[in-house]
């Protein structure tokens, strides 16, 4: 079911009415409401590296959108310049200075010929990584790790879940800062961990965070997410609740049922409730409902809150049921926008991750969830004809020479049916398959069929756009291999397919696995470790509990559990770099997809970044209402 092209005008008049509610800075056309972001500061980070120390900080989207590529910056310690030319081809700096480390970093912005005021000193990486301790919790490991900014001060905190590895005790939401310090605690109650199904149709949860488990175990829930909703700078933690739920302050949720659940927004400085909405109850005869939540710009300029919530009908291997609800929030009241039950009869299936992405690029989000999309006022806007059940799947620009966004997804046997193709390649706009995969001759009547993986990056520079293989292990299977977008298969092997992560100095993907980062080598068709840290551990799916730019310049960081579960450590690149983007955290697809955990997936821009890329275009953003800028000059 497409959009129609009179929605499509409509969306579009309605978008460029909105958008002249905001300010639009130079260059920018009024075309697309100005999305509201986080007010970030410079994220600059000291690492220990080669002869000295290695500096590396944001370049922000926001001033970007205004001045391009005209600023610079001064890299000082102990308030002593160390840069005689200033820095404009990067944003690192490598200090082999006598005594290098030894005193206090920042930068300052060069605008128009006039430096700007000092960055916040450099976060410390002295260890080589920074570590934060995890209060004491026995048996209990990290599942999940949402940043966002809590006190609004400009640099992310984290909010972690903890399970118990027993599902025997309650999950647990925790806060802390990047230096260690611990916020608050919430209990998520018994309905965390005895509510694992309704009817047997559900499966158990040993891998769900609360919320999920508090509504139903489908084992790959999040139901929580951490963004600033009410733009004052501060972000909220919005999270499912039930009976028993208490919460940093010692206040507790009571409910007459297990079966009564809520939507609680939680204080993201202090860990205490502001206020909850119930969550609906169109599933509750199909026993407890698992799901997802996610942030998208529904108006194209405000965040709202997504949640999904996904059951299945009588066996464990039943006919899903979706429904999805999106709210506002206010400061002071959580209100509705719409809610929408996929129909039963359309085709559409769930898979184990949403996406909140612009599929058309009119400015306004929708919301992904495998082989069919829903638009921002909650109507169905296609089905991807033929497709069904997948764990994974991803959208972004994969193809620079083709306009608009494309996908990519696996797919899985369900309710006793094969699916007619392992996987396929198509236009994330329309659902247009483009490339469709091909089972083996014996696959054909194989009912426990299951592409668990499959993934996307540009890891062969020797072809445009992007590659895209996935976790078949028949070498000799048609769908085997790695596929490129425009020249088709490009080798008969396939690397790691857990995630795809910038890490070295150049525009091309490197695979994060585990917790070690490969380079694939198109060459050999092999790849090597190029990073692997000590002493950390993944969790579930191989994958650690977050990655990506939490800091720094525009690579990607990644937080790993210690094996002994008693601390977080956050490890970021060294690795020199002569390419200068703004900060992934500012750019709108990039920053969405951290809002849903679940089945992590890996996270991209709305624009092609890879080895083809020059340069990336302004985002369409700007800052809360009367917000000043961190970044002195805007």
């Amino acid at each position: 079911m497409h959009l129609d092209r009179r929605r499509r005008i409509g969306a579009v008049a309605a978008a460029t009415l909105l958008a002249g509610l905001f300010s639009v800075p130079a260059g920018h056309s009024a075309e697309k409401p100005h999305r509201i972001v986080e007010n970030l500061d410079r994220g600059l980070v000291a690492v220990p590296s080669g002869e000295g120390t290695f500096l590396s900080w944001r370049l922000l989207g926001t001033e970007y959108a205004r001045y391009g590529d005209a600023i610079a910056f001064n890299v000082y310690e102990d308030g002593r310049r160390l840069n005689r030319a200033p820095v404009t081809r990067s944003t690192t700096y490598q200090d082999n200075t006598p005594g290098a480390g030894t005193g206090t970093y920042a930068v300052r912005a060069i605008v128009g010929g006039r430096e700007q005021r000092p960055s916040p000193a450099a976060l410390d990486f002295a260890q080589g990584y920074a570590e934060i301790p995890l209060a004491a919790a026995d048996g209990y490991t990290v599942q999940h790790a949402w940043p966002g900014d809590l006190d609004g001060d400009g640099r992310y905190e984290l909010v972690v879940s903890r399970l118990a590895q027993t599902r025997d005790r309650p999950d647990l939401l925790e806060a802390y800062t990047l230096t260690g310090e611990r916020l608050w605690r919430v209990d998520l109650g018994p309905g965390s961990y005895t509510q694992v199904g309704g009817n047997g149709a559900n499966d158990p949860a040993p891998a769900a965070i609360s919320g999920s488990t508090a509504i139903g175990g489908y084992r790959n829930d999040d139901n929580v997410t951490v963004h600033d909703l009410d733009g004052d700078g501060r972000a909220e933690v919005l999270v499912h609740t039930a009976d028993g739920t208490t919460f940093a302050d010692g206040a507790k949720v009571t409910a007459a049922s297990p079966a009564n659940q809520f939507v609680s927004v939680i204080d993201g400085a202090t860990g205490t409730e502001r206020t909850r909405q119930p969550v609906p109850d169109d599933f509750v005869t199909d026993g407890p409902s698992g799901g997802h939540f996610g942030i998208a710009h529904l108006d194209g300029a405000h965040p709202s809150l997504v949640t999904k919530l996904v059951t299945r009908v009588g066996a464990r291997r039943g006919a899903f049921r979706i429904l999805f609800q999106t709210w506002d929030f206010n400061g002071t009241d959580l209100t509705r926008r719409w809610k929408y039950v996929v129909p039963a009869d359309s085709g559409a299936t769930s898979f184990h991750q949403i996406r909140t992405v612009d599929v058309d690029q009119d400015g306004t989000d929708e919301i992904a969830d495998g082989n069919y999309v829903v638009n921002s006022d909650g109507t169905l806007r296609y089905v991807v004809d033929g497709a069904g059940h997948g764990d994974r799947f991803h959208i972004a620009d994969l193809d620079p020479d083709r306009p608009g966004l494309e996908g990519f997804a696996i797919q899985q046997a369900e309710l006793g049916v094969v699916p007619k193709f392992p996987w396929y390649y198509y236009d994330a706009d329309t659902g247009e398959r483009l490339v469709t995969g091909r089972h083996p001759a014996d696959w054909e009547n194989d009912t426990d069929i299951d592409v668990g993986r499959g993934s996307t990056g540009d890891i062969d520079p020797h072809h445009p756009g992007y590659e895209y293989w996935t976790s078949t292990a028949d070498v000799t299977a048609p769908g085997a291999g790695v596929y490129n977008v425009r020249d088709g298969k490009v080798s008969t092997t396939t690397p790691s397919v857990n995630f795809r992560i910038w890490w070295d100095g150049d525009k091309a993907s490197e695979l994060l696995d585990h917790t070690h980062v490969e380079k694939w080598d198109p060459a050999t068709e092999t790849s090597a470790k190029i990073f692997e840290p000590a002493g950390v551990v993944s969790g579930p799916r191989n994958a650690t509990p977050f990655y990506g730019d939490l800091l720094g310049d525009w690579r990607e960081e990644i937080l790993a559990e210690t094996a002994d579960h008693t601390a977080l450590r956050l490890y970021t690149t060294t690795e020199p770099t002569r390419t200068r983007l703004y900060t992934l955290a500012q750019n709108p697809e990039y920053r969405l997809g951290w809002t849903v955990r679940g089945y992590l997936q890996s996270t991209y821009t709305d624009y092609y970044l890879g080895t083809e890329t020059r340069r990336v275009p302004k985002p369409t953003i700007t800052l809360p209402e009367g917000a000043v800028s961190h970044d002195d000059h805007a």
